[in-house]
């Protein structure tokens, strides 16, 4: 009996003193835990599969899959899914949502009551809610003083206004709550690596705050290419930001091709300028049609030379 009240307290994600409890939580479930031999047995994960959860994704992530087979549909799980069908939550989204943070369920609902009301109270709209919510399942699990902190990070760090740091936020959702080492490692790869002033830098997360989220040597990679070898200013790269966050072998396969051509000139007070986003935009019998004035053919057999 008393170790039936401990289970009742006890962080559910904590190691177990002894494995022999686990047969406590459900009959025959071992340390190494296969759900799907378990799917028949429980209408938790009957509802889960239903509901479009990869659970084969819950078994590599320790102690999650002996979480799940804890729970209750109704008693544990039913309150929060119906909170986030209330928050925007998509039913067709949920199956995704659920995969990445099952331990959404760990929470108490007036906790997560509470940073909804924290986030209306910063201003942010019902649908900019839904999406952040939406696009980033780990924003719940952050308090609301852990958001409001990070929220202030980018407002002080890139000089930003509130609202500024809103359309941030929604722009990219996975921004505010991601690893705050890499965010501060690319501010200052952009500004002292990449050589971007406080203004540009700024302008850059206004735009595309996805970079920051990027991986960093790609990131760096790629801007030496456009910078150093494409002859691309800081302010051309503010004003096309997505050719930064393009893939890498796209832009370098179309400026080789363009450069073969002779036509390879991005300043717009020279004739027969090609605008930078034309590198990263459209299919490439639009790009071969209209920029490099070839034929697909041509640009396929050109690409099997590289």
């Amino acid at each position: 009996m008393n170790l039936l009240k401990e289970f009742e307290t006890r962080d559910v994600l904590a190691p177990l003193k002894d494995t022999h409890e686990i047969d406590l939580v459900s009959q025959e479930v071992r340390p190494t835990f296969n759900l799907a031999a378990y799917i028949n047995r429980s209408a938790t994960l009957q509802e889960m599969v239903r509901l479009g959860v990869d659970i084969s994704k819950w078994e590599k992530r320790k102690g999650i899959s002996s979480y799940i087979l804890k729970l209750d549909l109704e008693c544990d799980m039913k309150q929060h899914l119906m909170f986030l069908r209330d928050q925007g939550v998509k039913p067709e989204d949920l199956g995704r949502w659920l995969t990445i943070n099952p331990l959404i369920f760990r929470e108490k609902i007036e906790d997560l009551d509470a940073r909804i009301n924290y986030l209306k109270a910063v201003k942010f709209t019902s649908d900019e809610i839904a999406r952040l919510i939406s696009r980033n399942p780990h924003w719940l699990l952050f308090s609301t003083v852990r958001i409001d902190n990070r929220l202030g990070f980018f407002q002080r760090s890139c000089d930003l206004s509130r609202d500024e740091v809103r359309v941030v936020a929604v722009k990219e959702p996975r921004l505010i709550t991601h690893n705050l080492h890499h965010i501060k490692r690319t501010s200052i790869a952009v500004t002292e690596e990449m050589g971007f002033d406080k203004n540009e830098m700024k302008s850059l997360m206004l735009s595309t705050p996805k970079l920051w989220i990027a991986h960093g040597p790609s990131l760096l990679r790629k801007f030496d290419y456009l910078h150093n070898e494409m002859g691309l200013s800081h302010s051309v790269l503010v004003k096309f930001p997505k050719i930064l966050q393009s893939r890498e072998f796209r832009i370098k396969q179309r400026h080789q091709y363009l450069k073969t051509l002779g036509r390879a000139q991005y300043d717009p007070q020279k004739p027969n300028y090609v605008s930078p986003a034309s590198l990263v935009e459209g299919s490439d019998l639009k790009f071969c049609s209209d920029i490099a004035k070839s034929t697909v053919h041509d640009y396929n057999l050109f690409l099997k030379t590289l």
